[in-house]
């Protein structure tokens, strides 16, 4: 059962233009071996702010599956 903090994290990561691009280029430079897949999502973490623009905190495992999700989709298609 996915949390309502679950809920908007991937909601805000996938479909705002600006919290996308920080996991997007996050993965690409994994993808690129600049980091590793746990080093973007660290990144991630610090760049965004403390809680999602509705009031939730960011989930780590939501995170986390969101860098494995893209990384695996930038990798095919680089």
């Amino acid at each position: 059962m996915k949390t309502r903090a679950h809920e908007n994290t991937e909601l805000w990561l996938n479909n705002d233009q600006g919290f996308n691009d920080i996991l997007i280029n996050a993965v690409e430079q994994a993808v690129y071996m600049e980091i590793t897949k746990g080093q973007a999502i660290v990144d991630i973490i610090q760049r965004l702010p403390d809680l999602t623009p509705d009031g939730e905190r960011w989930m780590f495992e939501t995170i986390q599956d969101l860098v494995e999700e893209n990384y695996k989709e930038q990798l095919q298609y680089s």
